[in-house]
């Protein structure tokens, strides 16, 4: 598969090196010095994969749907415009603010313990979260759908705290914070606690290969494709084909 590369910079590279261990090519890549827009040689790219910024993704959208090219969009802090996405004509995409395969199993465990924990008005909830001191956005997007998570399967709580709290937290509160620390790739942690213990579920990747991965995987399974896709279409299929029959 040729792949072609929005936002060339750390993410860019390794989703360039997984792309050529996993037997693709890449064809042409994009950054601040080589802008994408709809004159660019796009070099016979069959999928595109963009990991920029915000401000960017709906220009970097309309021209992949103009040029006909799937895009596979993981960049963060964008979906408050997700509504002009369905103005796009000929658009093939499919978005995640995570596209760690670790990430969407780890949110799936927290769905189920949110479940069962939140029939227990004994045990109380948190979310925290760590990334590096660049990261763009806080709280990530990650946190933030693993938020509405927590908020549909928690009777008890009713609302998101994202600041830090100078006073007693109102118990319908979830508190969800955020740290941003020196090269801290990406750390997710919620706990349950109670008088007499405390449950904590931990997600903390590696580095940026598994984002680069999932992302790569992505745009092999949304080649060929038409339409609107999220993660959850993805996995889902992904899922599927890895069990026992």
């Amino acid at each position: 598969m040729k792949i072609g590369i929005l936002g060339y910079g750390r993410m860019g590279h390794e989703i360039e090196k997984i792309a050529i261990g996993l037997g693709h090519s890449v064809t042409a890549t994009f950054d601040i010095d080589h802008p994408f827009d709809k004159t660019t040689d796009i070099n016979g790219s069959e999928v595109l994969i963009d990991f920029t910024l915000a401000e960017a993704v709906i220009n970097n959208l309309e021209t992949a749907a103009f040029l006909g090219i799937p895009i596979v969009e993981g960049t963060t802090g964008w979906l408050d415009d997700f509504d002009k996405v369905k103005h796009i004509d000929n658009l093939t995409l499919i978005h995640s603010p995570n596209f760690s395969i670790g990430v969407y199993q780890y949110a799936k465990i927290a769905e189920y313990a949110a479940k069962l924990m939140g029939t227990l008005d004994s045990y109380d909830c948190y979310l925290h979260e760590w990334h590096h001191a660049g990261k763009a956005d806080s709280p990530s997007g990650t946190a933030r759908k693993l938020t509405d998570i927590l908020l549909t399967n928690l009777p008890g709580k009713e609302k998101a705290m994202f600041d830090t709290s100078h006073g007693k937290i109102d118990n319908k509160a979830l508190h969800v914070t955020s740290t941003r620390v020196g090269r801290v790739p990406g750390t997710h942690e919620i706990g349950f606690d109670s008088l007499y213990d405390h449950i904590l579920l931990k997600h903390q990747a590696h580095g940026r290969e598994g984002f680069a991965f999932g992302a790569v995987k992505a745009a092999e399974w949304i080649k060929g494709k038409k339409g609107l896709f999220t993660m959850d279409d993805f996995m889902n299929d992904l899922n599927k084909s890895s069990q026992v029959m």
